[in-house]
């Protein structure tokens, strides 16, 4: 099943198998544009998600 998320301060969007590589992709945004958490959707639920 694919995981989803999308940005909670922009309208960067990302999917991935696991969320381990949701959090590397959103890790990488987050360095560049110094955001810092993000929505995750898991089938129907959604998230809020930080990564250090």
């Amino acid at each position: 099943m694919k995981v989803y998320g999308s940005c909670a301060s922009c309208s960067f969007e990302a999917s991935g198998e696991t969320l381990e590589q949701l959090d590397a992709k959103f890790k990488h945004h987050f360095v560049m544009l110094g955001h810092s958490s993000y929505f995750h959707k898991e089938g129907i639920k959604e998230k809020i998600r930080k990564i250090s």
